[in-house]
């Protein structure tokens, strides 16, 4: 499956590791033949061209990954994060990107490992290649990266974690555009649904982790990286209601009132990204149907956690894991922002 990546790496791949040589250039003889300055020049040649296919056969020479990923990945809670707080000399900057520095390529080696356990014929689309491609150089640049001891080598991590961080900002898309693109091959939806699941939690905990050691350079009180010291559940579900609210409004021209019950005035350590990504959605889907809460019909208990279920008007197109892939490209025949 890699012996195509060669011929589709992106610009930055090449860039990266193709870099052109500096090649001794052979010169023409009256007769017309080629001929080289000396024997030398010749050896020097040669011994570039042979770096060069080192350094590209070292890239996708997948021993390195094959060892990383059976390795474990290292859990931390919430807590742990917390309250490893702040120090004034910076050591909980240089040890969180030590932690960043050995854990994010075994995470991400696990992912490679599961894109190449995809039936051959999807993980040859080029586009889920792309997005494999990715995470195979992300992995050999954390993994080439010196180990860190002070906070000059910390300062260039963070550059590369941020590169890494906007180069794969569109892996979400990427993956639902190529599994669009290869759908009729699909045949058992299991395996999709498992590797998707297993990918975008995965993807999730690597960019929050990645985020959380960016954010601990701020020098926010309210903050220790990206974790809210006593965060509001009812300002963080205002911000949301009234973002859902004037998008409803622009939908339909109008939109429901929402009453905030419960302990309002509760305060406690918590990560607001998640609810960033969660509140939106439940809300939109809430003003588009009116939702009371009454639950989930129990008819359709068994689809919810399907990529290709939705509730949302019917698409004219193949159903077959057809909604998810368009909602998130925005590709479907009836674009609707209020579908979470």
């Amino acid at each position: 499956m890699l012996s195509g990546a060669t011929c589709r790496a992106r610009p930055r791949l090449g860039s990266l590791l193709l870099d052109p040589l500096t090649k001794t250039v052979p010169l023409m003889s009256s007769t017309g033949s080629r001929r080289f300055r000396s024997t030398s020049s010749m050896q020097g040649f040669s011994e570039m061209a042979r770096e060069r296919s080192k350094t590209v056969t070292s890239f996708y020479n997948q021993s390195a990954i094959d060892v990383s990923a059976e390795k474990a990945s290292v859990r931390l809670t919430l807590a742990t994060l917390l309250y490893s707080g702040k120090s004034p000399d910076g050591h909980h900057v240089l040890s969180s990107a030590k932690y960043l520095h050995k854990e994010l390529p075994v995470r991400i080696s696990h992912r490679i490992k599961g894109f190449r356990s995809l039936p051959f014929i999807i993980g040859c689309n080029p586009t889920i290649l792309q997005v494999h491609e990715l995470y195979i150089r992300a992995y050999h640049m954390l993994s080439d990266f010196p180990s860190i001891k002070d906070q000059d080598e910390e300062a260039h991590f963070c550059k590369l974690v941020q590169q890494l961080l906007d180069d794969h900002k569109d892996v979400v898309t990427m993956l639902a555009q190529g599994f669009r693109e290869c759908r009729r091959h699909i045949q058992d939806e299991a395996i999709i649904r498992s590797f998707l699941d297993t990918t975008l939690c995965s993807r999730l905990g690597i960019r929050m982790l990645a985020t959380h050691h960016l954010a601990l350079h701020e020098d926010n009180p309210d903050f220790v990286g990206m974790i809210c010291r006593r965060l509001s559940p009812k300002k963080i579900v205002e911000k949301w209601v009234d973002f859902a609210r004037r998008l409803c409004e622009h939908q339909y021209g109008n939109s429901p009132r929402v009453r905030i019950n419960g302990h309002v005035a509760a305060r406690f350590p918590f990560i607001p990204l998640p609810l960033d990504y969660i509140l939106p959605e439940l809300l939109k889907n809430a003003m588009r149907i009116s939702d009371r809460g009454g639950g989930i019909p129990h008819n359709i208990i068994d689809k919810v956690m399907d990529y290709h279920f939705s509730t949302a008007e019917e698409s004219a197109q193949d159903p077959r894991m057809s909604n998810f892939f368009n909602n998130i490209t925005n590709s479907g025949n009836q674009s609707n922002p209020m579908h979470g």
